[in-house]
């Protein structure tokens, strides 16, 4: 059994620009966070997010650091890089995520790569160097942002589903490698309301940041849960979903 988890302090947010991570680190500044950097590929857009958070919680410290996931060969140095500015981290929220576009990306190799490296590849090269820091210091919590899209991957967006699929796989692997010690919490939303979904029909038991974020610090807090669904509805009709015969899965609307 793992020991609870004090509330996160120093933490490294990998996809800054989240609208989940946002709402997260929100909500943890009012609690007992402290400091935060924040990696993305677009400065431009952390810096947005870095006056957001600092206007609500004047007490936050929020740094902003280029992480470009896509580019494999500058993940390591760049999450190393990141330590140095926070030594004393003590959570990790993997919130990088990209959406693409199924229709065009399915036809192109090159879109497939990208698409699979960011989601998956840099993730998990990322989270390793972050599992060596934690696993060093013993203690510390790392939070990833999964999708239910990872239980049962759909033809609709099966790009996407796929590398969530593979990151969801490795983040529990992880979370079993690193027990008790350092705690991972996966966290797979149902269909998040966002900047990156406007544009997508929006499906039933659709959620908005703000409410993942309070799944997450309630699980934080009050379980030694490693898998979290938000809605928690979402668990069960996943579970019926990933064990409908595929002639009758290919006919839901969703």
């Amino acid at each position: 059994m793992a020991h609870h988890q004090t509330f996160p302090r120093h933490a490294l947010v990998i996809g800054g620009g989240s609208e989940i991570a946002r709402a997260l680190i929100m909500q943890l500044g009012e609690h007992h966070l402290h400091s935060v950097v924040l990696m993305g590929p677009r400065l431009d857009s952390l810096a947005v997010v870095q006056q957001q958070l600092v206007a609500a919680h004047p007490h936050l410290t929020v740094t902003t650091a280029p992480l470009d996931l896509a580019d494999l060969a500058r993940v390591d140095v760049s999450i190393q890089q990141a330590f140095v500015a926070l030594p004393e981290l003590d959570t990790v929220i993997m919130a990088a995520g990209l959406l693409g576009d199924q229709t065009h990306d399915e036809h192109e190799p090159s879109r497939v790569q990208h698409l699979i490296t960011v989601n998956f590849t840099g993730a998990a090269m990322a989270l390793t160097r972050c599992a060596e820091h934690l696993e060093r210091q013993r203690h510390g919590l790392i939070i990833v942002l999964s999708s239910v899209a990872a239980e049962r991957v759909r033809r609709s967006n099966y790009l996407y589903g796929s590398a969530k699929a593979g990151l969801d796989g490795f983040s529990l692997g992880l979370a079993e490698r690193l027990r008790p010690n350092v705690r991972v919490l996966v966290v797979r939303p149902g269909f998040a309301i966002t900047a990156m979904t406007r544009h997508l029909r929006v499906p039933p038991l659709a959620t908005q940041p703000d409410h993942i974020a309070g799944d997450v610090i309630r699980a934080i807090t009050t379980s030694n849960a490693t898998i979290v669904w938000s809605p928690p509805l979402m668990r069960p009709i996943l579970a019926l979903y990933r064990h409908l015969p595929r002639q009758l899965a290919r006919r839901l609307p969703y």
